[in-house]
């Protein structure tokens, strides 16, 4: 089978630059493809709150008032790239690359792909369907920034999807975690590292030895934790007086999370007193776990959908956070559906041409369900 409108837009959608903070040329192209699809456009002040250039497009597809609303949602930004992406399509091989110098952005040009061509297929059937409500996000790769800005409220739907997960078309994820970042700043004492040592204490060493003490990666089925970012030391003739370290936590337990938590304070705060140094920690709340359980209308609904594009269903616990994160916390309960990419984030991310296609009909045989 053939895709090429499909493809054409996907190519065309990951070659505009777009980094997260700096979304304003794929928003304004796809405020265009919106409004051309006969949706009520606007884009709200998200950019402005956090430092970025555009804000969250919010669209409405007007159906019939006594039909159920539904909520879809893919976020506009990228991980860190070059801003040049080359998209490599090998149709014989099923599937989209980029050159191999960069990310692809299948993540989340996909989501954003699947469901304008969702759209477009219900509107070439003539289908009934309800209000379609769409939000297009900001900031997603960088903590959920702009679901976080958006007004819920202005939202009929009650329930909606995220179209914003890695693997094969059909995998449903319905439970995600809750995240924590912690900021560690590590003060010891300088010296000079030939002439006195024995004066100086070393802020690398007493971080070091502290997260030797700790566990690391995967704690427990449920959660997680990760040491990524550490910054310090001014040359190698000075003993490091001052270090800063950046790490994460995840779990879908918050009991579970919390007590690592006060293990992680207590095993720094502990090395410090023995080192003669100190230490000041600041937990920072990304967003809440969210769990929708498998028998929900808002997942009957898409098995129902898949069932009829051929495609079978799993159910998966997401390890990453989501803009479903969020609007679960606000209220509106969604699950996250995979749209065919895979090695995210990295420079073999790929995406399938046929469940790239297949996803915008999953998209249109849920806009549909309503009115069966």
């Amino acid at each position: 089978m053939s895709y090429p409108s499909v493809i054409e837009e996907f190519v065309e959608l990951v070659t505009i630059p777009c980094h997260s903070y700096k979304e304003r040329a794929i928003a304004d192209v796809l405020k265009r493809k919106l409004v051309a699809l006969g949706c009520q456009v606007e884009e709200d002040q998200a950019g402005a709150a956090i430092g970025g250039d555009a804000g969250n497009i919010f669209a409405k597809w007007p159906g019939r008032p006594d039909l159920e609303p539904l909520f879809f949602s893919a976020h506009m930004d990228r991980v860190a790239n070059p801003g040049k992406i080359k998209a490599v399509v090998r149709v014989e091989e099923d599937r989209i690359t980029s050159d191999g110098q960069t990310i692809l952005g299948a993540d989340d040009v996909s989501g954003l792909v699947a469901i304008l061509n969702g759209l477009r297929l219900v509107a070439k059937e003539g289908a009934a369907h309800g209000d379609v409500e769409i939000v297009f996000s900001v900031a997603e790769e960088v903590g959920l920034k702009g679901a976080r800005r958006f007004d819920v409220s202005r939202l009929k739907s009650k329930t909606g999807y995220i179209l914003d997960c890695s693997g094969e078309l059909g995998t449903l994820v319905n439970r995600a975690p809750t995240q924590k970042t912690i900021d560690i700043k590590v003060y010891g004492l300088s010296s000079h590292a030939g002439m006195a040592p024995e004066k100086g204490v070393n802020a690398i060493r007493v971080g070091a030895v502290a997260m030797s003490r700790l566990k690391e990666g995967r704690l427990s089925p449920i959660t997680t934790s990760n040491f990524g970012i550490i910054h310090g030391g001014k040359a190698t003739n000075i003993v490091c007086d001052y270090v800063e370290i950046t790490a994460e936590a995840r779990s879908h337990d918050e009991d579970e999370l919390l007590a690592y938590l006060n293990e992680l304070k207590e095993t720094f705060q502990n090395t410090a007193q023995e080192f003669g140094a100190k230490v000041e920690i600041a937990v920072n709340h990304e967003y809440s776990s969210f769990y929708v359980l498998e028998d929900d209308p808002v997942i009957a609904r898409a098995t129902q959908a898949l069932n009829k594009i051929n495609r079978k269903v799993k159910i998966l616990t997401g390890g990453g956070g989501m803009d479903g994160n969020i609007f679960n916390e606000k209220g509106v309960k969604c699950v996250g559906l995979a749209t065919g990419y895979d090695y995210v984030h990295t420079e073999r991310e790929e995406q399938s041409i046929a469940q790239l296609f297949a996803c915008g009909q999953l998209v249109a045989e849920i806009v549909k369900s309503v009115a069966q």
